[in-house]
């Protein structure tokens, strides 16, 4: 079976006067290189990217490289923004920041704007010009909006920079139907749920941000998969479908989860940045508490190393 890869939009630490606190992001990240886990810097979503200056993301950059250079993939995952001149600008950052390859959304769907099919092939077209380093597509769905797998595979079949597609909102049927239509090889990267039949079906490997809450799970996960051991894979995988289910309620903030877990468990970097709030204490307790519930033995690791007790 081929090697498969495990790609992570990594979280960014912040300290209490949220500031970057270099210190406990290298200590992130570092969780992740441990496990083989490849980088996406900067991420917008999970990294809390949109709300940094181009001093903090030259800094993002700057440790990430200088962390995970030679060791795993390191890559950069700018925030989409509404025009080709802003996406440029991000774009530039990460690629003098050092990444491998520069992930690229379509132009954000702000204020309910919904591209037409033309809007969005043109966008790239602008865009891929100019733009020769390494790139990987996001072909997200945003409100109303969802690029065809047709689209996409042309873009590929245009621009030979073109060196990944992440199906992050993707389902299975749209990988399928993209994969029929490539004809050259571009990795095809997988969202968490999902991934069994898509790994089967050929995808290269998992990325998403759920890998900074549970890096050694998703580590097994994909390791037993790639070995062969397909229903212990399957049983690892419910485990972290029972996991996203339950942290499904504090989601309408990506990062709110991944930070609420470091809090909890006594991590370094846990602030978030606005608009963003953490919940009160006693939410936080009912959060801990659930978390438990699960008996997810990296879960039960870290309480424990929290000083938390833990059900025999």
């Amino acid at each position: 079976m081929p090697k498969l890869d495990l790609l992570c939009r990594n979280a960014t630490a912040f300290a209490p006067d949220g500031s970057i606190d270099e210190n406990a992001y290298r200590k992130l990240l570092q969780r992740l290189i441990e496990q083989n886990i490849g980088l996406y810097l900067a991420s917008a979503g999970s990294g809390e990217s949109c709300a940094m200056s181009d001093d903090e993301l030259r800094l993002v950059y700057r440790v990430g490289v200088e962390m995970g250079k030679g060791k795993v993939q390191v890559n950069g995952n700018p925030p989409e923004q509404p025009t080709v001149r802003e996406t440029l600008h991000h774009i530039k950052l990460a690629i003098e920041g050092g990444v491998e390859i520069v992930n690229i959304y379509g132009p954000a769907g702000w204020h309910s704007y919904r591209p037409t099919d033309e809007e969005f092939s043109s966008f790239f077209d602008e865009l891929l010009k100019d733009v020769k380093h390494p790139v990987a597509l996001a072909p997200n769905t945003t409100v109303g909006y969802a690029p065809s797998a047709e689209m996409i595979a042309s873009l590929c079949h245009k621009y030979s920079q073109v060196e990944a597609v992440h199906l992050v909102s993707q389902t299975e049927d749209y990988f399928i139907e993209l994969k029929d239509r490539l004809k050259r090889d571009v990795p095809l990267y997988a969202p968490f749920n999902g991934s069994l039949n898509m790994l089967l079906l050929g995808a290269n490997g998992v990325i998403g941000g759920e890998q900074n809450m549970l890096p050694k799970t998703f580590r097994r996960y994909l390791d037993l998969y790639g070995s062969g051991k397909v229903v212990e894979a399957a049983q690892v995988y419910a485990d972290l479908k029972r996991f996203m289910r339950y942290i499904t309620k504090w989601r309408g903030a990506f990062p709110r989860p991944i930070k609420m877990m470091m809090k909890v468990f006594r991590q370094p970097g846990w602030t978030l940045r606005g608009p963003y709030k953490m919940p009160p204490d006693d939410e936080l307790q009912k959060f801990t508490e659930g978390l438990l519930k699960l008996r997810i033995a990296e879960i039960d690791e870290m309480a424990r190393a929290a000083g938390l007790k833990v059900a025999v």
